[in-house]
């Protein structure tokens, strides 16, 4: 019994030998690509701020940012920002008191970001800053695609009344946006309690993943489920084998 037990660990020696070896993920992880930034800075731009800072020719023939036909402000400046940062600076053509997302939509307080593929693109993250141009009363913002006809939102915001100024970030993942061949456009709707109220924004970044090497081939679950079943198992018979031999007494 000794023997066949000896035998059957022998066979699972490869296993033993090297078990966190089928855990080991290689290959590298897919790279990012940024495909285009808007920093909203027209001390670096000759466009009064609205020209891109980074741009991927390999993966977009054009990418441009424009007006919604129901916005009022519209530039790039400062808002009194501490520290003197630039944005842009958007807010509503007309007097709704405490508006909301609903005339956001129905009064096209948005502007655009149209990107053109360079044959075809994917894009999996947009990033961004923005800010509230003050504290005072509700306001909002949330962007919609082209990809659905702007049924849906891929990210919505909204913050009280007396939510302090200041830039921070936001990262919006997007999911389906793959082998894109055709102009995709996203609208950055905004809404204020008031005409003179403002939403702010900035490095308005896209981002693209699969641009590095595949990763290389990683077992399944079943094989490491496997795997790991059987050394627990060898190590068990292990511990039999090495076990003092009882020898039962003599009648």
């Amino acid at each position: 019994m000794l023997r066949t037990l000896a035998q059957q660990c022998k066979r699972l020696s490869p296993l033993l030998a090297a078990p966190a070896a089928l855990l080991l993920i290689q290959g590298q992880a897919l790279a990012i690509t940024t495909l285009v930034t808007f920093p909203f800075n027209d001390n670096t731009d000759g466009n009064n701020g609205f020209d891109y800072s980074t741009f991927d020719s390999s993966r977009l023939t054009a990418a441009t940012v424009a007006k919604g036909p129901g916005l009022g402000q519209y530039s790039v400046s400062t808002d009194g920002l501490t520290p003197n940062v630039q944005v842009l600076k958007t807010g509503p053509g007309i007097t709704i008191n405490n508006a909301t997302a609903a005339d956001a939509l129905s009064n096209d307080w948005y502007f655009t970001i149209a990107l053109t593929p360079n044959g075809s693109m994917s894009i999996d993250t947009i990033n961004l800053d923005w800010t509230r141009g003050g504290n005072t009363g509700v306001r909002g913002w949330f962007v919609r695609s082209s990809f659905d006809n702007y049924a849906s939102n891929l990210y919505s915001n909204e913050t009280p009344a007396g939510t302090a100024k200041g830039l921070q970030p936001a990262s919006i993942s997007l999911s389906g946006f793959t082998g894109l061949t055709a102009q995709t456009d996203f609208r950055f709707y905004i809404y204020t309690e008031t005409t003179g109220r403002y939403m702010d924004f900035s490095n308005i970044s896209f981002q693209s993943g699969g641009s590095g090497p595949a990763p290389a081939e990683v077992p399944g679950p079943l094989p490491l489920f496997g795997a790991a079943a059987a050394f627990g198992w060898s190590r068990r018979l292990r511990k039999r084998i090495a076990a003092p031999l009882i020898t039962p007494p003599q009648a």
